[in-house]
C-alpha cells in the first residue's frame, strides 16, 4: 500500500484467609487471541535458558511468585508464560510440563479458565496514540485474586507489554507484588523493561529472551499448516526468513508486497531528499502523520535500509545486509554520501521514534526529522 507518491518539482497454599471464589469471568480488560503456538516445554523451539530456569523451578517447587519476561517483541514471552500457567495447573502425569490436552491446558489455551488471567493494553479512545492499562483493570484484577483458585491449584497472572501501565496503575499493581497472594504467580510481559518502576522490576525475577535463531524461525514458516494458498517458495521462506530478525509475527505475518512497496517509497526518499525538493520532506510528512498506527512499523523499516546503507558504505560483506535483494539500488544510494551522513540519518531517524513513544506532534517532528536528513547530505 502507497502512502503516497513522490511528484516531479512454589509453596504450599495457605488458603486460611482467602474467600471463596466467586464464579466470574477471569478476563481483565481487553482479551487478545488465543495464542495458537502455545503448547508444552518440551516442543518450544529455541529459548533454552528460560525454559530450563522454568522446568527446574517446577521441578524443584521453588516457582517465584513474580517474574518479569523480558526481551524483544514476538520471540515466546507470551508463549512461555502460557506454558507455566498450563504446567501449573496441568490434569496430565507429567508434573513438569503441560500436556496441552486435558481440560484445563485447553480452557488456558483459550484464555476461559477461571484462574488465568490476561491483561493487555487497550486504548481509551479509538483516536488515543497509545494503548495503556489502567488502574481500574488493575483493581479489578486485585478483587479476583482475593479468592481462592476456582478449578485450577495456581492462579496466573500474565500482564502483556507491562511498560505500559501507567503511573497508577503500576503503583497499584505494586501493593500485589510487595504481598503477593498465596497460589498466585504474576508474570510481567516488556519488551522495554526500563519503563517500567524500578521497585516494580527489584520484586520480579527477570528472565531474558533473545531473538530466535534463522533455523528455528525457518523450522516456525515451514512447520506452519496449509490453508487454501499454495504452499510459500523456497526464495520467499529465505526472505520471511532474512527478514524476520528473530521475531516469529514479522516472519508469518509480514505482507510481502507491502514490504516491496514501502522500502521502494523509503529509498526513493532516501535517495532524493534534499533542501532543492522540499516538496518531498512535507508530502512524506504528512502522509505519514495520518498513519499513526502504521507509523512506528515504517520507521523501523526506514532504519533497516539506513543501517543497510551505512554498512554498503563502510564495505561490509553481503551477509550483512538485511535488505540484500536491493543492493543494485542501495550501493549507488549508499555512495552518493558519507558513512557519517548515513550514521547522522540513523540517529534522527531513532531521536524522532523516542519523540513520537509520547505525545509529540506527529507530522512537525518527522518534518523536523527529513530536514535534518538534508543537513546530513
Amino acid at each position: 500500500m502507497w502512502l503516497f507518491r513522490i511528484s516531479a518539482p512454589d509453596r504450599e497454599p495457605d488458603n486460611s484467609n482467602k474467600k471463596p471464589f466467586p464464579v466470574s469471568s477471569p478476563i481483565i480488560g481487553r482479551i487478545g487471541e488465543p495464542n495458537v503456538f502455545a503448547m508444552s516445554f518440551k516442543s518450544i523451539l529455541g529459548q533454552s535458558q528460560p525454559k530450563k530456569i522454568l522446568t527446574n523451578a517446577l521441578q524443584n517447587s521453588s516457582v517465584a511468585h513474580a517474574y518479569l519476561f523480558y526481551g524483544p517483541d514476538s520471540v515466546g514471552k507470551k508463549m512461555l508464560a502460557t506454558t507455566l500457567a498450563k504446567a501449573l495447573n496441568c490434569k496430565g502425569a507429567d508434573p513438569l510440563d503441560a500436556c496441552d490436552e486435558c481440560e484445563s491446558c485447553r480452557k488456558i489455551e483459550r484464555r476461559i479458565h477461571p484462574d488465568f488471567f490476561y491483561l493487555e493494553p487497550v486504548k481509551s479512545t479509538p483516536t488515543a496514540r497509545e494503548a495503556s492499562i489502567k488502574i481500574e483493570a488493575i483493581r479489578e484484577l486485585q478483587k479476583k485474586l482475593a479468592y481462592l483458585p476456582y478449578e485450577g491449584k495456581t492462579k496466573v497472572v500474565v500482564i502483556d507489554s507491562a511498560e505500559l501501565m501507567n503511573p497508577q496503575a503500576m503503583n497499584s499493581f505494586l501493593k500485589t507484588l510487595e504481598e503477593p497472594p498465596s497460589s498466585t504467580v504474576l508474570i510481567l510481559i516488556s519488551a522495554n523493561p526500563n519503563r517500567l518502576l524500578p521497585t516494580l522490576l527489584s520484586r520480579c525475577q527477570g528472565i531474558q529472551f533473545h531473538r530466535l535463531s534463522s533455523a528455528n524461525i525457518r523450522t516456525i514458516i515451514q512447520s506452519q499448516p496449509e490453508g487454501e494458498e499454495e504452499p510459500l517458495k523456497e526464495s520467499e521462506i529465505d526472505f520471511r526468513v532474512h527478514r524476520s530478525q528473530g521475531s516469529v509475527t514479522r516472519a508469518l505475518e509480514e505482507d510481502i508486497a507491502e514490504v516491496e512497496h514501502l522500502r521502494e517509497q523509503l529509498l526513493e526518499v532516501l535517495e532524493k531528499v534534499s533542501f532543492e525538493r522540499m516538496d518531498i520532506v512535507f508530502a512524506f510528512a504528512k502522509a505519514w502523520a495520518r498513519q499513526t498506527e502504521q507509523l512506528q512499523p515504517v520507521l523501523n523499516e526506514l532504519l533497516g535500509l539506513i543501517r543497510d546503507l551505512a554498512l554498503y558504505r563502510s564495505g561490509c560483506s553481503q551477509s550483512d545486509i538485511q535488505n540484500g535483494d536491493l543492493s543494485v539500488k542501495m550501493i549507488p544510494i549508499a555512495e552518493s554520501h558519507s558513512l557519517k551522513a548515513w550514521m547522522d540519518r540513523f540517529t534522527a531517524v531513532r531521536n524522532t521514534q523516542i519523540a513520537l513513544s509520547g505525545n509529540a506532534n506527529p507530522q512537525l517532528f518527522l518534518e523536523n526529522m527529513l530536514i535534518e536528513f538534508c543537513e546530513a547530505a
